[in-house]
């Protein structure tokens, strides 16, 4: 029998089948059959699974990653389809909670990975239970709005965990990989940058989604091998064929309320989202108790479709969204007025 042509001899400790799949970036020097057992061993989470989160699950769970969290509140839409990785027309028909079908996919990509999916929102109140119960050896972040990764970067900094900040919006794209060895994101942004703007508003092209999760997984890829963090601020801008590396080593703030003297964390714990919460756009977010779910033919207006997760309403020409936890994102909303108003119509409704 002929031999695989993927099987090395820098390989002996590995299995032949792994040696032979993983053979083209275990050649790779800088990260070689080190790098490889290390991202077999390692526990990696994933905070979103849209855009950003859905190719980095993608890449890592191809490269052999040994276990992957991935952590999503949201279903499948038809405008995810041109820049989330692996989603199709039929989850998004179905409104299939994104964790599942990225799951499903990424189990037929590589079935050794062990996927855990959880379909959850990330709150201040709970994201560090959520750390300290899954224990995950680095995060990375793939979310698609900015205040949550000032959360990220507090309960991080907390237990000591690495993380790897990305953030894509219109042309530019930002990656930032932070071990708390130096400046914390906070110490680099004391607000929201350019990339905290919505891509529901300005839009989001896939070439800017695609070079930031590259730089994010170049840099996990880096920390696994030894050579740790890179220490730059990255930002991109395919578009214009533009790309900014910035050297941030020294750029620690001694007065920095997260990786100061003395940690604050003034996001931890704080209390629960507001009943009404803008969100991108013109969506908001309204909250009610979960068993408003099993109820929902008391609001105004028409239930569309349903399925165990999500009931899809259309409220006086408004399209809502109502998730089993009581969640309903509702689009079409002028301002937050208009937002207070129809809550307290939709709350008045249900008693």
């Amino acid at each position: 029998m002929m031999p695989h042509s993927g099987h090395t001899e820098e390989s002996p400790n590995m299995n032949f089948a792994s040696a032979d799949r993983f053979s083209r970036q275990t050649r790779y020097a800088p990260f070689g059959v080190k790098g490889q057992k290390a991202l077999e061993s390692a526990h990696l989470m994933v905070m979103g699974a849209g855009a950003l989160g859905s190719h980095l699950a993608e890449q890592l769970v191809r490269m052999g990653v040994g276990k992957l969290t991935i952590v999503d509140m949201d279903i499948v839409e038809i405008s995810n389809l041109h820049r989330q990785a692996l989603y199709d027309e039929a989850d998004a028909l179905e409104m299939r909670p994104k964790v599942y079908a990225l799951a499903d996919k990424l189990r037929q990509i590589n079935s050794e990975v062990e996927i855990q999916p959880l379909y959850q929102e990330i709150t201040p109140t709970n994201i560090e239970r959520m750390l300290t119960d899954i224990a995950p050896d680095m995060l990375l972040d793939g979310m698609d709005h900015f205040a949550i990764r000032f959360l990220f970067n507090e309960v991080c900094h907390k237990l000591g965990l690495p993380w790897v900040y990305g953030a894509a919006v219109g042309g530019k794209g930002t990656v930032y990989a932070i071990d708390y060895t130096g400046p914390c994101l906070r110490c680099l942004m004391s607000e929201a940058p350019e990339t905290a703007e919505s891509c529901a508003i300005n839009g989001v092209i896939p070439p800017v989604i695609l070079q930031v999760v590259s730089y994010q997984i170049a840099e996990v890829m880096r920390y696994l091998a030894g050579t740790g963090f890179s220490g730059k601020l990255l930002t991109v801008e395919p578009f214009n064929m533009k790309q900014q590396s910035m050297d941030v080593s020294r750029m620690k703030n001694p007065d920095c309320p997260v990786c100061g003297g003395q940690a604050a964390y003034e996001l931890l714990g704080v209390a629960e989202p507001k009943w009404v919460e803008g969100s991108c756009g013109d969506t908001y977010v309204f909250r009610f108790k979960p068993q408003h779910f099993d109820n929902a033919d008391l609001f105004p207006g028409h239930i569309l479709k349903v399925n165990p997760y999500v009931k899809l309403l259309d409220i006086d020409g408004r399209s809502a969204t109502l998730f089993k936890d009581g969640r309903m994102n509702v689009h079409g909303i002028e301002d937050a007025e208009t937002a207070e108003a129809l809550y307290q119509q939709l709350l008045k409704a249900m008693k």
